[in-house]
């Protein structure tokens, strides 16, 4: 059981840190190419904060569910040992 639920652990904090990276570098080089292109100021100042508040969300997802699973891995392995489950280290 702890195996399982430490390789979902895993497999989740994985997939929504290369997503998170993914989606920050797309939302980022789309406003660069259509900033550059519209040379517009007026989109420029509607659009960054909406900008600064996507990448806040995407950088917080990257970096807090990768170290909440982490965190959660510690703590299935602390009470598999506790109550005499197999006592492997945590991935």
């Amino acid at each position: 059981m702890e195996a399982t639920l430490v390789g979902f652990l895993n497999g989740l904090s994985s997939k929504i840190f290369w997503f998170a990276a993914v989606a920050f570098v797309l939302v980022n080089g789309a406003a660069v190419v259509a900033f550059g292109l519209t040379k517009s100021r007026r989109l420029v100042n509607e659009w960054t904060g909406k900008l600064v508040v996507l990448d806040a969300v995407l950088i917080g997802a990257g970096l807090g569910v990768p170290l909440v699973a982490g965190l959660a891995k510690i703590g299935v392995h602390a009470l598999a040992t506790m109550f005499g489950g197999n006592a492997t280290t945590p991935r």
